[in-house]
């Protein structure tokens, strides 16, 4: 989903080298700190030890919830991995000409590594991720990946051609293996179960987590603030014995996340381009990130234009027809290859007879001028995406390895055309 993130800082947040009242200092600090508690309440959620590999055998359908716009590109693997024990080395088999990749994510949702298509030329190849204090020698064909925290999380992403291809997909995860030294938890989504947490809750929480004492070198000056307010990451919190603003700032947090990702749409397309996967000091744009798009790739894997309107501004409706039109001229221009789907109110995919959930743009059928006609409806044909009967719908074009002109900004889908009068 994304062209400038408009979840910059506002006038006073989370500044390090400006004085801040109290009670902007306890807002401040629970923006900094809920991207770790995301990726904590993540792994607890998970039920797996750290360094096992999870991998996702199917692909989402209408009936899968446990994540808003879930894509059906690629079979995920997962592995929450720490490395305070030593490395945790990933053999990854020969992918011919299969784009995937390995994000890799510091605890506090940082991108620091892509191992994969775009990165690494090779039939095949192991890489190893190791912390910050690591000191040791590994094979030299082992790509080193130096995190900023022991613990974080790895996302695979293996590209699918189809239902057909599952079985060649899945048969890739199981040939990727992990080498790790041993180291020492009803449904919900990871905001719900943070937003449900008590101010305490949610300092507990961040205190038990992995590497919530290992802040990011960038982050000293904001640290020494804190200080001043009597906070800081090693030192566990005791509300009973903080100004009272630091229970009132959670609720206030709270909403602060939930004021979206923003962003400047350009023909009816949201693309967010800055501060996604490398934050800096923009703890707020990370936080908000991590509330809403959790695990986002850096721009240069993946990009995700969205948009829920059609060419005059009106939402996307069920029983309704329309075409996005990609002139031959402006075809998304990526590296490995995109795909445009399509999800109801809620964010799920949209049930229908043909499980057709998603189209590829190396699939459709082309125009005799070469441009190309996607037809979006309840019914329909050749290059045609389902959409709900009724309701309100939304979109979603997946760029993986984005050409030039998709990060210079210089590239946009065009408007979605409403046809049926």
């Amino acid at each position: 989903m994304i062209i400038a993130l408009a979840v910059a800082t506002v006038a006073g947040l989370l500044a390090p080298s400006t004085a801040v009242s109290a009670e902007q200092a306890a807002l401040n600090a629970y923006l900094y700190t809920y991207p770790l508690v995301s990726v904590e309440v993540t792994k607890r959620g998970s039920g797996l030890p750290a360094n096992q590999l999870a991998h996702m055998p199917v692909v989402p359908d209408a009936s899968f919830t446990d994540v808003v716009r879930p894509n059906v590109d690629t079979l995920y693997t997962s592995m929450f991995f720490d490395t305070s024990a030593g490395p945790v080395v990933v053999t990854v088999p020969d992918m011919h000409d299969r784009y995937h990749l390995f994000q890799l994510m510091d605890a506090w949702t940082n991108v620091e590594g892509s191992p994969g298509t775009r990165t690494i030329d090779a039939a095949g190849y192991r890489f190893a991720i190791v912390g910050p204090h690591w000191r040791g020698t590994l094979p030299p064909d082992v790509h080193v990946q130096r995190m900023s925290t022991d613990t974080g999380w790895m996302l695979g992403r293996i590209q699918l051609n189809g239902q057909e291809d599952l079985p060649a997909v899945r048969a890739l995860q199981q040939q990727i293996t992990v080498e790790a030294a041993a180291t020492p938890q009803p449904r919900a989504t990871v905001p719900e179960i943070i937003h449900s947490l008590t101010a305490q809750q949610y300092w507990d929480l961040y205190y038990s987590s992995g590497s919530h004492d290992q802040p990011r070198p960038e982050d000293k000056k904001f640290l020494r603030e804190m200080k001043r307010h009597g906070w800081s990451p090693g030192e566990p919190v005791d509300l009973a014995k903080m100004p009272d603003v630091w229970e009132s700032a959670w609720p206030q947090a709270l909403a602060e996340l939930d004021t979206g990702l923003g962003g400047t749409p350009v023909n009816g397309w949201t693309t967010l381009l800055d501060g996604i996967g490398e934050y800096g000091t923009d703890y707020r744009a990370r936080a908000i990130v991590a509330r809403h798009l959790l695990a986002a790739n850096l721009p240069e894997d993946a990009v995700y234009p969205s948009t829920n309107v059609d060419a005059d501004g009106q939402q996307l409706a069920g029983g309704h027809s329309y075409v996005l039109h990609l002139p031959a001229d402006r075809l998304p221009p990526v590296h490995a290859f995109w795909s445009l789907t399509a999800y109801n109110a809620q964010g799920y995919l949209i049930d229908n007879p043909d499980d057709r959930y998603a189209v590829r743009g190396e699939q459709l059928v082309p125009n005799a001028d070469g441009s190309v006609d996607i037809h979006l409806g309840p019914s329909g044909h050749q290059n045609w995406l389902p959409t709900p009967a009724s309701g309100e719908f939304s979109l979603v074009l997946r760029l993986y390895w984005p050409g030039q002109q998709v990060l210079d900004g210089q590239w946009h889908p065009p408007a979605v055309q409403r046809v049926d009068g």
